[in-house]
Parts: structure tokens; C-alpha cells; sequence
């Protein structure tokens, strides 16, 4: 109630002068209430002024943060065309490996040759050792034999001169025949011991070439060993594809929730237009009450001049 229980015992006192006085009274109250009003609704305005500043803040976070999403989903996308690359790389692996193992296969084929080679040579030797043999059965034809030797260590120079730095081995055993040979011609009796050092060498270089063989035969099974490994690498490389794929089903999977994120934000940020949008109706209502409240001012102002001028008239 407006009126206070003192206020009412006067208005309730007799005389004419005094009738009027409540409605001062209530002039009065309502310019006070009036007042009143007009400072909440001013606070409100602030308020709602907060609010929506508030709103626009956190509008303004909602869009960094999908901005960072966005980034976020471009990341992604790099990623997944990143991952692309794998089967092109796989590709390329996949196609080295092949031609490895072709030359691989080559050098396998040539290493059969090769010992099919040292084989014979083992053959050879042996049908040597036996013309040694049969040389020293025949001690009457040492010179014409000694004579043929030295045109062959002749040869041999010529062919070693050819073959130049790699020759310079053949040069070495051709002077040395050579040499033989001539000794062969002066001293016939040394013509055994030349033999027997003939034959030391040929079995010298028979179990070189035995050890050659050996050597062929770890070679080759260390090619089988780099075959191994580039199945194994090709299998890696199958793998690294299967994971490639997997990411890429992670990544696209990724992409669609951030998708669905973004749009949430879009829905977001419509909601928060239309809470601006309020609130700025809810601000123009209060600017038409405060004209409304001023409207009331000027019409509680008027009460008591027009009450006074009712008492003059009484």
C-alpha cells in the first residue's frame, strides 16, 4: 500500500481545506515510485547492455574457436594427401624392389656360370698336371718343347703389353717362363725341377680357384639372403599401404565430426543472433518506458497545481 496508517487518520479528519491532501499525498508517492522505476529500468538497460555485450563476447569465441576447427579440418585434409603419398611411394618401392630382384636373379644366373667355369678349369688343370706328367716322360723333346715355350712367353708379353695395368701379372709369369725356358735350353738337368716348380704353382692356383669356388658359393647365398630381404621389404611396404588406408579412414572420419562441430556452431551462432536480436527489442521497450515514465512525470507534476487551483476554488 502507498498510504501510511498516519496518512489515513488525516485523510479521514474533517474540514474542506484538507480533502484534497490525498490525492497530493498520492502525487507525491507516485512521482516517488516513479523515480524508482525509472532508475531500475535504467539499471536494467545496463544490464540488459551487459548481456548482450556478453552474448556478442562469447559469439566472438564461438567464431575463433570454429576458425580453428576449419584450420583444424585443413590440417586434416594436408594430412590425408599426405598419407596419399604413401602408395605412390609404395609404388616406387615396390618398383625397385622388382628390378633388384630381377638383377639379383642376373647376378645368380652369372654366379651358376661362373662356378660351372671354375669347374672346368678344376678340369683343366687336371689334364695339365697329366701333360706334366707326360713332359717329364718325354726329357728328349725338352728343347723343342723349351723353344715353343719361349715364343709362348713372347706372345704372352705382347698380350700383356695390350692388356696394359691388368696385364702386368701375365708379364710377370711370361718373363718368368720365358726365362725357364732359356734355362731349360743351357741346363737340361734342371729341366725336372722347372716342372716340379710348374706343377707346385698349377696346384697353387687350383686351390686358389677351390677357393674362389667357396667364396662364389657364400656370394650366392647372400644373394638369396638380399632376395629375403626384398620380399620382406616388399611386405613392409604392403603394410605401410594397409596403414595409409586405415588413416585415411581415421582422418575422414575426423573431417565428418568436425563437420557436424562446425555446423553445431553455425546453429549456435543463429541462437545467439536471435538472443541479440531480443535483446535489442527488449532495449528499444525500455527506451518507449522511459518515455512512458517521462509522460508520467509530466502528468504527477501537473496534480498539484491543478489541486491547489481546486482548493482556491473551494
Amino acid at each position: 500500500m502507498i498510504f501510511s496508517g498516519k496518512n489515513r487518520r488525516q485523510q479521514n479528519e474533517p474540514g474542506g481545506e484538507k480533502s484534497l491532501y490525498p490525492v497530493l499525498h498520492v502525487a507525491d508517492s507516485l512521482k516517488e515510485y516513479q523515480k524508482e522505476l525509472v532508475k531500475k529500468e535504467v539499471a536494467s538497460l545496463s544490464e540488459l547492455g551487459m548481456v548482450g555485450s556478453s552474448f556478442s563476447g562469447v559469439l566472438t569465441e564461438a567464431n575463433n574457436f570454429q576458425e580453428k576447427l576449419q584450420e583444424l579440418g585443413q590440417s586434416f585434409s594436408s594430412i590425408n594427401q599426405t598419407a596419399g603419398q604413401f602408395g605412390q611411394v609404395r609404388g616406387e618401392i615396390a618398383q625397385m624392389v622388382s628390378e633388384a630382384q630381377g638383377q639379383l636373379e642376373e647376378l645368380g644366373q652369372t654366379s651358376a656360370r661362373v662356378q660351372q667355369s671354375y669347374e672346368e678349369m678344376t678340369e683343366i688343370f687336371s689334364k695339365l698336371q697329366a701333360a706334366i706328367r707326360e713332359i717329364q716322360q718325354c726329357m728328349g723333346k725338352i728343347v723343342s718343347i723349351a723353344d715353343q715355350t719361349n715364343l709362348l712367353a713372347i706372345n704372352a708379353s705382347i698380350e700383356a703389353a695390350r692388356a696394359g695395368v691388368d696385364g702386368r701379372g701375365f708379364a710377370v709369369v711370361a718373363a718368368q717362363v720365358k726365362q725357364l725356358a732359356e734355362e731349360i735350353k743351357v741346363l737340361a738337368q734342371d729341366v725336372n725341377i722347372g716342372i716340379c716348380d710348374v706343377e707346385e704353382r698349377a696346384g697353387e692356383l687350383s686351390g686358389s680357384i677351390r677357393t674362389s669356388q667357396e667364396t662364389l658359393s657364400q656370394g650366392a647365398g647372400a644373394v638369396a639372403q638380399t632376395g629375403e630381404s626384398f620380399r620382406r621389404i616388399t611386405d613392409a611396404a604392403e603394410g605401410a599401404v594397409a596403414v595409409q588406408t586405415e588413416i585415411s579412414g581415421v582422418i575422414s572420419t575426423s573431417q565428418g565430426e568436425l563437420q557436424s562441430l562446425c555446423q553445431f556452431f553455425d546453429q549456435i551462432r543463429n541462437l545467439y543472433q536471435e538472443v541479440v536480436k531480443h535483446i535489442d527489442q527488449a532495449s528499444r521497450l525500455g527506451t518507449t518506458k522511459s518515455a512512458m515514465f517521462e509522460d508520467m512525470d509530466n502528468m504527477i507534476s501537473q496534480l498539484p497545481p491543478m489541486v491547489k487551483e481546486l482548493e482556491q476554488q473551494s
